[in-house]
Parts: structure tokens; sequence; C-alpha cells
């Protein structure tokens, strides 16, 4: 790449600060949320430590920037109060690297570079696709979830659950986009279902769909078995819970938390043969992989759903049913095996 006509050597101190305002202009204007903001932060100031304030950036390497990911990858994560629990995983140590790429992005168009030294480094971890509680949950396993009959619950709170589980699985929506959601965000129009997702991610609303299965359930739950709100609570809490689309069996919003809770006491009803741990992230990434691999979506209808701001973001489901991608080509009608 061509050096800029006037290079601007600013110091890393300098060139995290122009950063920063830029991100706060992101911020006010909806493209970026204040917590990945402050996640951001985070990680520049553990840079700007690492290699020194008063550093010029553009004498800082490729070698420079290694060094610092490896530096911080052993350093103790903060989030837990043990020492002994050793370094940084690689999920927080590619984020960290991912931060550290947006600032020398950033400072390259501002003209502080000579050359974007990031393409050159060799440190680059990786998180591995399709582990963990992220791993989208099987077709058998996502019917079971939602057909799961009431236990030793009573059936409106069995109802309630399968409609959590219904919602995320039809819709995408982030575990803090349904705890969110107002009884007025959902409505018929045009004779669909549609749900106003007033509260995305970085402040951008958007609006998603619901089957009319799903949303007659919703109804029955509504007027049959939908628990009054707490009287002990204050009138504000007692009038949104009025609002919100689900409540707790005390009648309170619902909160992730409790989301989570539900995942995790579903999980041990399963049938034994499609029993497995599951988070309401789950439920998410199930839906777009599972749209994705079953052809009912391809990935810019589900950037739209799953309210992803770049096609980058999204286009990573395609590396989770890459073979499903390879055998579509090889059963190509025209030129595929036959």
């Amino acid at each position: 790449m061509a050096a800029p006509p006037q290079l601007n050597r600013v110091t890393v101190a300098e060139a995290i600060l122009a950063y920063r305002r830029s991100l706060e202009r992101r911020v006010l204007g909806g493209q970026l949320s204040a917590n990945t903001q402050a996640t951001y932060e985070r990680d520049l100031a553990d840079f700007e430590r690492l290699v020194g304030s008063p550093t010029v950036l553009d004498d800082l390497s490729a070698e420079n920037i290694d060094d610092a990911v490896v530096a911080y990858s052993s350093e103790p994560d903060r989030r837990f109060k043990d020492p002994g629990r050793g370094g940084r995983g690689p999920s927080v140590v590619a984020r960290f690297r991912q931060s550290v790429a947006g600032l020398f992005g950033y400072a390259e168009r501002q003209g502080y570079l000579q050359r974007n030294p990031m393409q050159d480094t060799e440190v680059r971890p990786r998180i591995q696709k399709g582990s963990g509680a992220r791993q989208a949950l099987s077709l058998e396993t996502a019917h079971a979830l939602i057909e799961l009959p009431a236990d030793d619950e009573d059936s409106g709170l069995a109802l309630r659950n399968a409609l959590i589980f219904r919602v995320m699985l039809e819709t995408g929506v982030r575990v803090s986009e349904l705890c969110a959601l107002d009884r007025a965000d959902v409505g018929l129009v045009d004779g669909n279902v549609l749900v106003r997702v007033r509260h995305g991610k970085g402040n951008k609303a958007r609006d998603v769909f619901l089957t009319m299965q799903t949303f007659e359930l919703l109804q029955d739950w509504q007027n049959n078995h939908r628990p009054a709100p707490w009287t002990q609570d204050s009138p504000d809490k007692r009038a949104d819970a009025e609002r919100a689309l689900l409540v707790t069996n005390r009648g309170r919003r619902m909160t992730p938390r409790t989301v989570q809770d539900i995942c995790q006491a579903t999980a041990k009803r399963l049938p034994h043969d499609l029993a497995r741990q599951f988070h309401p992230h789950t439920l998410r990434h199930s839906m777009a992989t599972l749209a994705l691999s079953n052809g009912t979506a391809d990935v810019v209808i589900l950037q739209r759903l799953l309210g992803h701001e770049s096609l980058a973001t999204t286009g990573k489901y395609t590396d989770l049913i890459k073979d499903d991608l390879i055998r579509a080509v090889q059963m190509n009608p025209v030129t595929g095996n036959r």
C-alpha cells in the first residue's frame, strides 16, 4: 500500500484517543452499542499499557503487535478472582486482537500509518466453530424442545416455556431482545404476525415475523394462563409487568437470567437420545444454522432477521454447514454427480 501523502506520526495514546471519539460518534449514531464500545475501550487500554503510550503508532511492527497479543493472553483473566486460573482463553484473546485491528484500521484511514501492520501478524487466535453451548441444536432436538409435555409444572408454565423456545427458534431474537418485548410489539399486519424488535443491538429496531400457530398459542397463554403482576411490587414494576410480552410465574417481566434457568431445567427433561445442554444463544444460533442448512432462508435474509450490521457476521454460518454446501455443489442437477 502506498504511503499516505501526509503521514501524521501520532503516538499510541493520541491514536487511541481519536479512535475512542470515533466510537462515541458511532454509538450516538446508533451504529454501535454502548457495551461494545466499553469492551473496545478496555481492550485498547490494555494494548496501550502493553506497547507504551508514547510509542509512535507507525513505528509498531507486526511482531510488536504479536508480542502484545501473546503478553495479553498470558495475563490472568480479570473476570475471575482466582489468579491461579491461568491466562485468558482463546475467545477473549481473539476479541482483544479484533479491538486492536479496529484501531489500526481507523489509523490507516486517518493517515497515521504508512502501512497497516495487522495484515502481517501471525498470532491469530481462533475460536473453534460449532463447539460448546453455541453449537446448533439438531432439528430433532429443536422439535422435542417445543413439544415437551408438562412434567410437574402446570400447563401454563409449560406453555410459556414452549413459547420462549418457539419465538427464539422462529425469529432468532437475542435473549435481551426477547425479554424487552411488550405485548404491543406483537400483532397482525396484513394477515401476518409481525414482531417489532425495538431494542436491538446498537439501539436499532427491526421487524421479524411469527407463525400463526405460535401467535395463537401466545394468545391462549395471555388469555388463560398469564400470571397477574405481583401485588407486593411497586406500581412501576407492576405497570412494566402488564406491558411485558412474557412474564415469570410471579408475573414479573422475564430477564435473561430467568430464560437461562429455564433452558438449563428444560435440558434435563429432553429425551435421552436428544438430551444436551443449551443456552439462550444456542436457540438463536440454531435458528440461523437450521434455516440455512434446510434452504428456508439465505444469508441476506438471515442478516435482516438476526439484526447483523455486516453480512460478514452472518456469513459465519456458512462455515458451520460447509458439508451441506459441498454436497449441494456435488449434487448440482446440471453438472453434479448423478
